[in-house]
């Protein structure tokens, strides 16, 4: 959906939510919508231009005073919206398998809010609407999944022993975990490593132990990343380079698709790296100097080390 659809389905929402309300702090708005306190304001000066009309009383009213000064919205002349949009029998069946999806990941209070969500939608749903879906997740460690979830929730540095699958190992690693979610039937932790000193996704199946630490999480200055953006469907047309990933650069098989082919006694691996195009590919190897190398196709290894090259050459003035 893009951001202007995403906008509207805001505002439709947010009218029939302020009205009646005697004015509200802009910051629970936004908490409640899940945007920013700017958002909210610049969903305000948008509403103030919509109506049934184009004079005063037809237009909705803002005080932009309240707004501006105290942080507070006012809303007015509305009451043309007095109820929320219905939601139709596919979005209804849509936000039930969207909640089961959340339950199967979700651990303690979490639960009990996402089980009692759950039983009203269906209720108002009524019987003319069936999800007949089952939710199904690898399966995790239910004491590894609970302590990842408090460790989250009370801020808490955690310290994992963590299974690599492109390497019959353990690592020991300490990470402040961001997020907890679902993606293709398995659950991941977002979080900063420090030991790569950047943002990974650990799949919990593969979470061998974890230790909550006295230590609170600290704010890293980096941009969530969505694993489902690195997620495609593989096929006969679909561009790949044949590489060589060194030891530091496993990690990469827990977001791109990738076909292992053969390990050496050093521990690096043969493989094919699919992407969209072989822009990107070139971008991601330079971004993984040293890590990743290319052998096939020979005008994406002409590419990489034009543009290793060129870098360098900057660096020397």
């Amino acid at each position: 959906m893009s951001k202007s659809q995403d906008q509207v389905l805001r505002m439709l929402a947010m009218v029939p939510y302020l009205q009646g309300k005697g004015g509200i702090p802009v910051h629970e708005v936004a908490r409640e919508l899940g945007v920013s306190d700017k958002q909210i304001r610049d969903d305000l000066l948008l509403l103030m231009m919509t109506g049934t009309g184009q004079y005063g009383g037809e237009l909705i009213d803002v005080d932009l005073t309240a707004l501006e000064d105290d942080g507070v919205v006012h809303l007015r002349e509305a009451e043309f919206m007095s109820r929320p949009l219905r939601i139709t029998a596919q979005e209804g069946a849509a936000l039930v398998v969207a909640l089961r999806t959340l339950r199967a990941s979700a651990d303690g209070d979490q639960a009990t809010i996402i089980d009692s969500t759950l039983a009203k939608i269906e209720a108002a749903l009524g019987e003319g609407v069936h999800a007949p879906v089952d939710v199904v997740l690898d399966a995790v460690d239910p004491a590894i999944h609970q302590r990842i979830v408090r460790g989250l929730a009370d801020g808490k540095r955690l310290r994992l022993t963590y299974a690599t699958e492109t390497r019959d190992e353990r690592t020991e690693r300490e990470v402040d975990p961001r997020r907890v979610f679902t993606e293709k039937g398995r659950l991941y932790l977002e979080a900063w490593c420090l030991r790569a000193e950047d943002l990974r996704f650990f799949r919990l199946d593969r979470v061998v132990d974890v230790e909550i630490t006295e230590t609170g999480v600290e704010d890293h200055d980096a941009e969530s990343r969505d694993l489902g953006e690195g997620i495609f469907t593989v096929g006969a047309d679909t561009p790949f380079a044949l590489v060589r990933l060194h030891p530091s650069a496993a990690w990469m098989t827990e977001y791109y698709p990738i076909d292992l082919l053969e390990q050496d006694a050093e521990g690096v691996w043969t493989a094919r790296l699919y992407a969209a195009d072989l822009g990107w590919l070139r971008r991601l190897v330079t971004r993984n100097a040293g890590a990743v190398e290319v052998l096939e196709p020979r005008e994406l290894r002409d590419e990489v080390i034009a543009t290793a090259t060129s870098a360098l050459a900057a660096y020397d003035g």
